[in-house]
């Protein structure tokens, strides 16, 4: 499933991404921010997947219980695989050999566009359940709270993510293209809003720039 890249590159995210949350912005960055957006989209072929699948379908992936209270009160879920493809890994292997403070810069802004690709394509899957009367939460990804990220081969694996937009996974489960993304939303007869794991047991905890600011992601509300 082809995608389309949005209009415009949420700067401030980026900003977030970086750490300079803020703080005011040299005009040395913002030329790397504008460089980066103009190879981006030069660059990126972004495709998604996506695959609704009773829960009882997928149980083997249900590992862990931050992933169990994320879907509870849900019968089905939402798996979904968004990537910017194999040329921006080109682009960022580029830039790291060349210039290491604009490869930074660009592996932010490349993480902020295949998150605002996931959240276009999770709005559009929200509207279509709504018009069934059905209801989602928000995306839950391998690797949050205490969900292994060792379920990633075979969450691709039940997407068909290879054949739909030529996602796959390393033998470290990590996901290739590298930028990349893959979750799961509960679908529910009711509405649901989910739960997002909180720090402790995140596998993100360590790189988290959130939580660097002192900030929290979670949502304890179902």
């Amino acid at each position: 499933m082809i995608r389309t890249l949005p209009q415009e590159l949420e700067q401030a995210e980026v900003l977030r991404y970086l750490g300079a949350t803020g703080k005011p912005m040299p005009n040395s960055v913002q030329a790397l921010l504008q460089k980066a957006k103009e190879e981006l989209w030069q660059a990126a072929s972004p495709r998604a997947a996506t695959k609704l699948l009773p829960l009882e379908q997928i149980k083997p992936l249900l590992q862990g219980k931050d992933i169990l209270l994320h879907l509870q009160g849900c019968d089905s879920g939402v798996l979904l695989g968004v990537t910017l493809g194999l040329g921006v890994d080109t682009l960022l292997r580029r830039a790291l050999a060349m210039d290491m403070a604009y490869a930074v810069v660009l592996d932010a802004a490349a993480s902020v566009l295949v998150e605002q690709i996931a959240d276009e394509l999770e709005q559009q899957i929200r509207q279509s359940l709504s018009q069934q009367n059905r209801f989602m939460t928000g995306r839950f990804s391998p690797g949050y709270g205490d969900w292994p990220i060792s379920v990633q081969p075979q969450f691709v694996q039940y997407l068909d993510a290879f054949k739909q937009a030529g996602l796959c996974t390393t033998s470290s489960c990590l996901l290739t293209p590298s930028k990349s993304v893959t979750a799961l939303c509960g679908v529910a007869n009711h509405p649901v809003k989910g739960r997002q794991a909180g720090c402790t047991t995140c596998a993100l905890r360590d790189t988290c720039t959130k939580r660097k600011e002192g900030k929290c992601c979670a949502q304890e509300n179902f």
